[in-house]
């Protein structure tokens, strides 16, 4: 597994590294959610799904779960 950082900002993700302070990509007041997101596959096609969870403390936000998971997978897979 793979763990990085995400925001949700205007209905939309934004990842990227664990090295980044989620304070740094965005403001609470834009941040309807943030939080850690780690990829897998457990598909025999090798379909990456993600799995959000957390919290950032540098905006003071939580992660919403499954509901962050699902933007971020429809995002990933372009599933809309």
């Amino acid at each position: 597994m793979n763990k990085a950082k995400y925001v949700i900002v205007n209905g939309s993700a934004i990842v990227f590294s664990a090295a980044i302070k989620h304070s740094e990509i965005t403001d609470k007041e834009n941040c309807e959610a943030a939080g850690f997101v780690t990829f897998y596959s457990t598909d025999p096609d090798g379909v990456v799904k993600a799995s959000a969870y957390g919290e950032s403390f540098s905006l003071n936000i939580r992660s919403r779960g499954q509901v962050d998971s699902d933007i971020i997978n429809r995002q990933i897979l372009n599933s809309y």
